[in-house]
C-alpha cells in the first residue's frame, strides 16, 4: 500500500479509480468471510 501510495499518491488511478483511496477501501472488503472464519478456528 504505500509503494503504491509513494509511486501514484493520491492522483487517479488506472481505468478511472481514485488510486490509494479506492485500494484502501478494498483492502477492508473480506470476500469469502467463510473461509476467513475457518482459517481462525484452525
Amino acid at each position: 500500500m504505500k509503494t503504491v501510495e509513494r509511486i501514484i499518491g493520491y492522483r487517479m488511478g488506472t481505468g478511472g479509480s481514485s488510486g490509494v483511496g479506492y485500494l484502501k477501501q478494498v483492502l477492508d472488503h473480506r470476500f469469502f468471510p467463510e473461509l476467513w472464519q475457518l482459517r481462525t478456528e484452525l
